[in-house]
């Protein structure tokens, strides 16, 4: 294999791009994005997406990591909860919490040393997925690349170039607020998901203070629009009360946004000689933060199939074989997590809350949950 072009060159498509780079592969990236990253929110990274950031050479200091010790879940208006702790899954910790743009300034660096080419405000036009070629659009005209395999790892933004992909796709008919929140004590490395009767909330320690928190809540589109016209501090009330006071008393909260929530899958993840990663493959559902860590697993599992591979459609055919029980596994557990707790149902509370009981109570459940979140179905 002489040649992978790359569509995007956002964290996923840039960290397969470096695990590539380091296999010996010849890698080029063109992305739409005019320069240094302007994105404002956090990532929350799994254990095992440290280990292959670390791998891809960019993990460190620069990124400023939040660490998370400890998980507290529970659900309101019943009983029980599941506090999982770093030492269930014999890791230093659980995840890390880092800012969008960090990462991606550090990708771009990375980059440019491991002199990998990135062409930015590049607009793709036409994709040819049996040649694995493409025309596209920069400030100086038309053009045309091609490689041995073209990488999409562009969100999905170009999948309408691709005639031949339909989407499967589940409205929540909901949508998330996120916001940065301040509370009166520390966080203590500890993250919090709530479920609640309208979807569920969450808050993740911030690299910005020992009290701050990034939140999520989300809600139907009805609700989040009723926030969105609400002053800051009445939006703070109203999260007070529907969070609850497990993480202290809230003090200020501000950078709010918010974003529809849809569940998406291509039909299929691998065209002729096309192969799509990351968010232009699926797209999840927040809840347990799922979505970005499996990207960065869809990345490093192709970048691996390409050096066990000397042909490319057989290693696009192992890759696609190798990714499934992950994939549909996290969507499963996402979307089961985003239905089952929905509703006020009496009827329902209790056998919520035995289950979560029942996960706090039993270690080698606590151990199998951590593993799962941190790894993957694949490990």
């Amino acid at each position: 294999m002489s040649h992978v072009l790359v569509i995007g060159a956002g964290p996923v498509g840039a960290t397969f791009a470096l695990l590539a780079k380091a296999h010996g592969l010849d890698v080029s990236l063109i992305d739409a994005r005019k320069g240094p990253s302007t994105e404002t929110r956090t990532l929350a990274l799994s254990h095992g997406s440290r280990i292959l950031l670390e791998k891809a050479g960019v993990w460190g200091q620069a990124l400023q990591p939040t660490e998370i010790h400890a998980i507290h879940t529970s659900h309101k208006g019943g009983f029980g909860r599941v506090m999982l702790r770093r030492e269930d899954a014999s890791v230093p910790a659980l995840g890390y919490v880092v800012a969008y743009a960090a990462l991606q300034d550090a990708l771009d660096r990375a980059l440019a040393t491991n002199s990998i080419q990135t062409q930015f405000s590049v607009r793709v036009q036409t994709l040819n997925s049996g040649s694995a070629s493409l025309t596209y659009a920069d400030e100086t005209g038309s053009h045309e690349a091609s490689g041995d395999v073209i990488v999409m790892a562009d969100g999905g933004a170009n999948l309408d170039k691709l005639p031949s992909i339909s989407l499967n796709e589940k409205d929540y008919g909901q949508s998330a607020m996120l916001a940065h929140l301040v509370a009166d004590r520390d966080h203590r490395f500890t993250a919090y998901e709530r479920f609640t009767p309208q979807g569920p909330a969450a808050l993740l320690p911030a690299y910005t203070g020992t009290k701050d928190f990034s939140m999520v809540w989300v809600a139907s589109h009805e609700t989040i629009d009723e926030l969105m016209t609400l002053d800051d501090d009445a939006v703070r009330a109203r999260f007070q009360t529907h969070f609850g006071r497990r993480a202290g008393q809230f003090v200020a909260l501000g950078q709010r946004r918010r974003y529809p929530l849809t569940l998406r899958q291509v039909s299929a993840r691998v065209v002729d000689k096309v192969v799509m990663i990351g968010n232009a493959a699926q797209a999840m559902h927040p809840v347990a933060g799922q979505g970005f860590n499996l990207g960065l697993r869809d990345a490093a599992t192709l970048a691996n199939a390409f050096t066990q591979e000397a042909d490319v459609q057989t290693a696009l055919r192992a890759y696609a074989q190798a990714r499934e029980p992950d994939i549909s596994t996290g969507i499963g557990f996402t979307d089961l997590l985003a239905s089952a707790f929905m509703g006020d149902s009496a009827l329902l509370r209790w056998p919520r809350g035995a289950a979560l009981a029942a996960v706090d109570m039993l270690p080698a459940v606590r151990r199998a949950l951590a593993d799962r979140m941190l790894f993957g179905a694949q490990r």
